[in-house]
């Protein structure tokens, strides 16, 4: 909250004074007791003294120019914008001690069964709400407050991350993560080699406590701020599939009918990558009889901003056979509905699996190595890179006019790259 903190048993109001209208004021920063430990009274208490200095350094402005000088005196008086406020703070033990109803309530929370010798200054002083301020209590809080309902991917990628953490670290007060919790998070990761997944984890931690730390007050470093990460070191080995590998991949697709063969089958004929088959809809199929194809864009399922990744990609060899027998089975919407029983979660739960799967025929590669595997492919046939960055979805930095590679031609490419 603007210009709050707390210090002991109360909350402050605090707020730096323009570096223009620090000589004239006499100071760097504006500091002013609340006078209450009630964080709703605090808060509105800041906001009419903030509306005070606001129009006090108005003022102080105008004062500052020489035109308006002989109009004051050769001080400014600031003193008379600041508020001056009643204590207005909820005495705990006094509470406790003429409410019978509060204190057995207070020991009752406090599960004291097994702390026979706690002393009363103790049990009265010890204010603290781990069980309301937990990790897990606050994690639909979060989700409420960043507003991502209708962003499934991330709102799916942030509460895995938060359950890692739990999973990892333990549940705990939110004020109770360290940085030694951070590094342990770390050195997860770093163990399994997913380095990357690591980052884009601490990405969504580190927003998190920013915000809870934020909303609360908690007055302590953010434990997931500036991550040191070992350097990733990118096998070219790892980038596209061998002909073997190619060929037990396709022997994969044929000789099973699971989601995992029918995306590995999609993809290993288009070099599509999982997102964009996954995206695609009934009414982006064309099974006609001489040129089938497939049409990458936005639709009600996904939006494509990169205008190269919206293209035409021709349908051959296992490719076409598996979108052939799903097909069939879609009438509007997603062309995989089947798949997921209409659960929108499951799609990104499932591309874990299948690069389990890939990992186990490869040699531990993953789905992107279908792109990569395309484009090795058509450039041992010598196709043109015009039509190479038509059908991967790639920008030709090298051309200067614009120059349509048809259906036609991307099909009669595609056809001479046919897994046999």
């Amino acid at each position: 909250m603007k210009y709050i903190y707390k210090h002991g048993n109360q909350y402050w109001y605090q707020r730096a004074v323009p570096s223009k209208l620090s000589n004239l004021l006499g100071r760097k920063t504006l500091k002013i007791s609340l006078k209450t430990n009630k964080i709703p009274i605090a808060i509105k208490r800041a906001k009419l003294q903030a509306l005070e200095h606001k129009k006090m350094f108005q003022i102080a402005e105008n004062y500052s120019n020489k035109y308006f000088k002989k109009f004051f005196n050769n001080e400014f008086d600031s003193q008379k914008y600041t508020l001056r406020f009643i204590d207005d703070f909820d005495d705990l033990v006094n509470k406790l001690f003429f409410s019978k109803k509060d204190l057995i309530n207070l020991l009752k929370n406090k599960n004291l069964s097994n702390d026979n010798n706690i002393s009363i200054e103790r049990i009265l002083l010890d204010n603290s709400t781990s069980e309301e301020i937990s990790l897990s209590t606050l994690v639909d809080e979060y989700l409420k407050d960043m507003n991502i309902s209708n962003d499934k991917k991330k709102l799916y990628s942030i509460k895995k991350s938060l359950s890692l953490l739990i999973e990892i670290c333990g549940d705990k007060p939110i004020d109770s993560y360290n940085t030694n919790d951070a590094n342990t998070f770390k050195s997860h990761f770093i163990k399994l080699d997913r380095i990357s997944s690591g980052k884009r984890n601490q990405s969504n931690l580190h927003n998190f406590f920013s915000v809870i730390f934020q909303k609360y007050l908690v007055d302590k470093k953010n434990p997931f701020l500036g991550l040191k990460w070992p350097n990733i070191f990118t096998k070219s080995s790892y980038q596209k599939f061998s002909d073997q590998e190619l060929i037990r991949i396709k022997d994969f697709c044929l000789k099973n009918n699971t989601f995992i063969s029918c995306m590995s089958g999609i993809m290993l004929d288009t070099g599509c990558s999982y997102s964009e088959i996954i995206g695609l809809e009934a009414e982006d199929v064309d099974l006609n009889k001489y040129n089938p194809y497939i049409i990458i864009r936005s639709n009600s399922i996904r939006k494509i901003k990169n205008i190269y990744k919206r293209r035409v990609i021709p349908l051959v060899g296992i490719s076409l056979s598996k979108i052939e027998k799903i097909y069939k089975f879609s009438d509007r919407g997603s062309l995989l509905k089947n798949y997921f029983d209409n659960i929108e979660l499951h799609k990104f739960q499932y591309e874990k699996k299948l690069n389990d799967e890939l990992k186990k025929i490869s040699s531990s590669k993953t789905s992107i190595s279908f792109k990569y595997s395309v484009i090795e492919r058509l450039k041992s046939v010598n196709c043109p890179e015009s039509v190479i960055c038509d059908l991967i979805g790639m920008a030709n930095r090298e051309s200067f006019y614009k120059s349509e590679v048809t259906l036609d031609i991307k099909s009669s490419w595609m056809d001479q790259i046919k897994i046999i």
